[in-house]
């Protein structure tokens, strides 16, 4: 079983964009506004922007997609106004062929603690609704053109403009590299592990990239945490579970975009993610020495505008209200109202071939470790959390 093959708790396994327009560029308008005048408006008086996340790859499914409303000036009198849309949602081919995309309803173990001092745990099922999927056995093809459909509950009809996958060129070798962090405290320094690419780039070509990176790393829970605390996060029907492995799909912060107009055809080098030093993630002993941390980097070529769309969204993220912060960029992707081309649709339809390869962390790579935070309770409980032994690992 690969990475891929889970969604970590059943939720969204890439950066969420709708998030990042929240804290960004919607604070930033809201900021701009009090400069003037006070808005004596709520919120919901604003119309919302449609935001719809999400690709497809030339792997089997499922593939994710989130769509969501935001609205304009969500998220200081409101606390955040991030909804999930309900919609129809398909992908369609150049030959009229489709597949919908669909919510599932998932089962997963929750444990409860009410009461702490008598430290008598409880343990339910609860269903959680997943984002919008498509079919396990469905994959895209190199050289097909897709096209993504949204309808939403009250009848309107988005749509992107046709995407034709292309071929992405393999990554020729994997490098890890340990880190420290600069840091002002001369006690404590954080570390962690840069990921480092190599491929050939194809020469006399546009080249754009971007790359995710998953890792898999095992914990064992006691029963007791630093303090001495008793931990009843623990499911008596089983005997709560105690040995876990964590699968972290798209590590955040690590989507890195790149264009290759000063190193076309050549062979290329660089950093494609970091993997930050928690006191958990290099701490188990459990593991060979020499499998410390599980890496897959999944590699993408993508067309210029994707680049250029990602790179208008990381500058909108970085917008704090500064007075020296650059002014606010459109955020439109390739996605539009086919009865209403003038309302603002944010998110990017893709269809990309991928390219992986893998590699282990080494226990003797890190010249020191994090201080150990000795996790407590029900390993299950854990965002990406699961009981069977990875394929990697066996």
């Amino acid at each position: 079983m690969t990475v891929r093959d889970h969604i970590s708790h059943y939720l969204p396994a890439w950066p969420n964009l709708a998030g990042r327009l929240h804290r960004g560029s919607v604070l930033l308008f809201i900021l701009l506004s009090s400069c003037i005048t006070r808005l004596d408006i709520e919120p919901s008086d604003f119309e919302d922007y449609l935001v719809v996340e999400g690709f497809i790859n030339n792997e089997f499914g499922p593939h994710e997609f989130r769509v969501t409303r935001v609205a304009r000036f969500a998220g200081v009198r409101e606390g955040g106004a991030i909804t999930t849309e309900e919609a129809e949602v398909r992908i369609i081919d150049q030959n009229g062929q489709s597949v919908s995309l669909e919510t599932r309803s998932v089962q997963r173990k929750e444990v409860f603690n009410a009461l702490p001092e008598g430290c008598v745990p409880a343990a339910t099922l609860v269903q959680v609704r997943t984002n919008y999927l498509t079919p396990d056995d469905f994959r895209g093809e190199p050289g097909n053109t897709y096209t993504l459909e949204v309808i939403t509950r009250d009848g309107r009809t988005y749509r992107s403009e046709p995407q034709t996958m292309r071929t992405t060129p393999p990554i020729e070798s994997l490098e890890v590299v340990f880190k420290e962090l600069p840091s002002l405290d001369p006690v404590v320094i954080p570390s962690g592990v840069e990921v480092v690419a190599s491929w050939q780039d194809p020469p006399n070509e546009e080249n754009h990239y971007f790359w995710r990176v998953n890792g898999i790393y095992r914990i064992n829970t006691s029963d007791a945490g630093l303090s001495g605390t008793v931990c009843c996060l623990f499911d008596p029907s089983d005997n709560g579970a105690r040995d876990c492995w964590i699968y972290e799909n798209n590590l955040p912060d690590n989507e890195i975009a790149f264009s290759d107009n000063r190193a076309d055809g050549e062979m290329i080098t660089k950093t494609v993610g970091f993997i930050e030093d928690d006191g958990l993630r290099f701490a188990s002993s459990l593991v060979p020495p020499d499998k410390q941390y599980y890496i897959e980097v999944e590699q993408y070529a993508i067309p210029r505008e994707a680049y250029e769309f990602n790179e208008r969204i990381k500058t909108l993220a970085g917008i704090d209200g500064e007075i020296f912060d650059p002014p606010p960029l459109s955020v439109r992707g390739n996605l539009f109202n086919i009865n209403d081309p003038e309302e603002i649709v944010i998110g990017y339809f893709g269809a990309y071939a991928v390219q992986k390869k893998d590699t282990f962390i080494p226990r003797s790579l890190l010249k020191f470790r994090q201080r150990y935070t000795n996790p407590c309770g029900d390993c299950r409980v854990r965002s990406g959390a699961q009981t069977q032994v990875p394929e990697p690992y066996r």
